[in-house]
């Protein structure tokens, strides 16, 4: 069965790669969405300085990360992400 298989919610990126792309965050926008959801919103800041389009990354999903954590569970982050994109992209 492999072990069960998890991501983060859709965010858009905005490093200049990816900018405004869904789902095609780098390796510091990841590591700060998951700092950011786990409660850690000073640790998710401090690490995107320095990174060309950090700081708009945490602003630019702010909404769509309150509204994650907001998500009790599973469940609750899939519903945010239906109400917020529309249903799967």
């Amino acid at each position: 069965m492999g072990p069960p298989r998890r991501r983060l919610p859709y965010l858009v990126a905005t490093n200049p790669q990816h900018y405004g792309r869904l789902a095609q965050l780098n390796t510091v926008e990841a590591l700060s969405a998951g700092l950011y959801l786990l409660g850690h919103e000073a640790e998710a800041h401090q690490l995107t300085e320095g990174f060309r389009g950090g700081a708009q990354f945490l602003a630019v999903n702010g909404a769509r990360l309150a509204a994650y954590r907001a998500g009790q569970d599973a469940d609750g982050v899939r519903a945010a992400e239906r109400r917020l994109f529309g249903g799967e992209p």
